[in-house]
């Protein structure tokens, strides 16, 4: 089997925060770490937060690297910030994460190096919480495949939402270069599933992949609106490779595997619709 990340000392995922920080006592961890590949693997990250999260916003020091069927298609270094707004906001008092277990899926075949810092500051500027990520994943064995000369990135969000879903009136935009969502909810949510259907196009045959990821949050998303408002990013970023073409659609359900939300995110998608 391959392994990932064998060769590096470093955790996966740690925090670089400092005594000063909103977001105290704070735990990041990745299990099993290094990530196996085809090994169901969690993240957990727990702490105090000081005050309740309102605004403000993340900063990050990224070099990442991915190849799929062999071909570079993202070789990036990023060094940017965007300011974030959020309702009702992330409370204060424990809070505790939980990210998995998570299954790569073997189907595609590649590999995803992700190195750096993110760092997340409050509306005054006061630093919440630092992270930095050592992330080595192994997808399936490597293979080769021919990826097409120009290939186009996402564009735009819509809803795939029904009537009976628990978030209504969901909206995304795009305003002023910042990105937006809306909706109202009508249950408290703290356990939760995110199932993602993915299609890649990276040649004449398109390749689809399945993925769910559970999440634990405490002490949760309650009930009424919610909005999530981010950008405009500033900053520098120098990219090579060749980015593929992702269609996908994330169904979001809750305890009792009944749908919150959904979303479609492709390159025909619209830039805002309201359900």
């Amino acid at each position: 089997a391959l392994l990932v990340g064998a060769t590096s000392a470093a955790p996966s995922i740690s925090s670089c925060g400092n005594p000063a920080d909103i977001f105290k006592h704070v735990s990041m961890a990745v299990s099993p770490d290094p990530v196996e590949r085809g090994t169901p693997f969690t993240i957990t990250v727990t702490g105090d937060l000081g005050t309740d999260l309102t605004s403000g916003t993340v900063s990050w020091d990224i070099d990442a690297k991915v190849l799929v069927f062999g071909h570079s298609v993202v070789d990036k270094a990023s060094k940017q910030s965007s300011p974030f707004t959020l309702t009702p906001g992330a409370r204060a008092g424990p809070s505790k994460l939980v990210v998995g277990p998570i299954t790569l899926p073997g189907e595609l075949p590649g590999s995803a190096d992700i190195s750096g810092k993110v760092i997340v500051a409050d509306g005054t500027g006061a630093q919440v919480a630092c992270v930095a990520l050592e992330f080595h994943l192994v997808l399936g064995q490597a293979t080769t495949a021919p990826l097409p000369e120009a290939l186009g990135a996402p564009q735009g969000v819509t809803s795939c939402g029904k009537s009976g879903d628990h978030m209504q009136g969901v909206t995304f935009g795009t305003v002023g270069g910042g990105d937006h969502g809306l909706g109202t909810l009508d249950e408290d949510v703290s356990e939760m599933s995110f199932h993602a259907a993915l299609t890649l196009h990276t040649g004449i045959f398109p390749v689809p992949i399945s993925l769910s990821v559970p999440v634990s949050y405490s002490p949760g998303l309650q009930k009424g609106d919610v909005m999530a408002k981010v950008g405009p990013t500033q900053g520098a970023s120098e990219s090579d490779g060749v980015i593929p073409t992702v269609t996908v659609d994330i169904t979001w359900t809750d305890a009792n595997k009944q749908e919150i939300a959904c979303i479609s995110v492709g390159p025909s998608a619209d830039s805002t619709i309201v359900v």
